[in-house]
């Protein structure tokens, strides 16, 4: 039986209320009653901030809201749904702009765990492909995930990678969960179901690939992991916007360098040679903005060494908080909670050991 709260979510979002508009109606946690709400719109109590004609809209949509075909297929697939509240919505997730109040989920969702994102082409060249191959396995071997969009192209590649590697992948749709886009990765989505990963959408159900989708679902992709990677782009690609907003959102982002008369490495130069990105040789360049690395093996797979030894507490809360991603004062300090003369004593503290440096972007890196 589907958990009748959460459904209620369900019932509304199809009847034509937008994440935003759920997150006031339920902005007092005290007063998250879906089932009420849903019954008041059924009746026409219910009034939501906006304007009268959408308003008619929602009510006359809201009666051709079939309940039982939507639990029905909700219960069959076994669909979770993570809302606002729920101590399972990632924290990195609330912090974009756009988060949505709400998720459906397939599979088994891992919200501790640490995810890269990973854009590109739906076109993508070879070179993006031996890059993938090259990247992905030691990114699995030391235990990070890997998110993308489920798109032909490098999306698709890069979940296959994941999942030869018996590594773990989630999959952020651009359509509704029922739906599956390309029809071509319907069985790929399944795969990843059956080996652990899960796919992830929060437009309402029965939503169509609409072109305008897909940035908003790059937006969630780069708003679940802590950095991105882009293999390749050429200037006027989409995944240069992406990049941006993995940047505003405080991700970091890892660019290929590719050949200067490449078209498709454009994009990625432009973001190395403008410090908007990391310049990528191998993974050790990615794995060493999360872990101590004392160094690169054969294969580029990581020796991890074991984490320094703190004098408090507040030294390793504040160390744990750079590894997970928290790099500039401002960020640790939301992070932590820290006051900020704390936070400036405990950094010089852990940089006089040699636990940490600070880069020439001003930015706190594990040594």
């Amino acid at each position: 039986m589907f958990d009748k709260n959460t459904l209620a979510l369900v019932h509304l979002q199809s009847a034509g209320c937008t994440h935003t508009d759920l997150k006031k109606i339920f902005a007092d946690e005290d007063q998250f009653d879906p089932i009420s709400v849903w019954k008041s719109l059924l009746d026409g109590t219910l009034k939501i901030p906006t304007t009268e004609e959408r308003q008619e809209k929602i009510q006359k949509k809201a009666q051709e809201v079939d309940e039982e075909k939507q639990e029905k297929w909700l219960s069959e697939k076994a669909v979770d749904i993570i809302y606002w509240y729920d101590e399972r919505y990632p924290a990195l997730l609330k912090n974009i702009g756009h988060a949505p109040f709400f998720f459906f989920v397939r599979g088994n969702f891992l919200p501790e765990k640490k995810m890269i994102g990973i854009v590109g082409s739906r076109k993508n060249t070879p070179y993006a492909k031996r890059i993938l191959e090259k990247l992905i396995p030691d990114l699995v071997k030391s235990g990070i995930g890997i998110i993308s969009g489920g798109a032909a192209g490098v999306d698709t590649i890069s979940h296959e990678i994941t999942l030869k590697n018996s590594g773990y992948t989630i999959a952020v749709l651009g359509t509704g969960i029922d739906r599956a886009y390309p029809a071509s990765n319907k069985t790929l989505f399944e795969e990843i179901i059956q080996k652990g990963g899960a796919i992830i959408s929060h437009f309402p159900l029965g939503t169509g690939p609409e072109v305008y989708n897909f940035p908003i679902r790059n937006e969630i992709v780069a708003g679940l992991a802590c950095g991105i990677i882009i293999p390749e782009a050429a200037l006027s690609s989409g995944t240069l916007i992406t990049a941006q907003l993995a940047l505003e959102h405080g991700r970091d982002v890892f660019a290929i360098p590719g050949d200067i008369d490449r078209a498709t490495s454009e994009g990625t130069n432009m973001l190395i040679a403008s410090g908007q990105a990391k310049c990528t040789r191998c993974t050790g360049d990615i794995l060493e903005e999360y872990f101590d690395l004392s160094g690169i093996g054969e294969g580029m797979t990581p020796i991890i060494k074991e984490r320094p030894k703190f004098e408090n507490e507040k030294e390793k809360a504040i160390y744990q908080s750079i590894v997970d991603g928290h790099k500039t004062t401002d960020e640790i300090s939301k992070n932590t909670l820290y006051v900020m003369s704390d936070i400036l004593i405990t950094l010089s503290m852990l940089e006089i050991n040699g636990h940490i440096r600070l880069d020439e972007m001003g930015k706190y890196q594990i040594q």
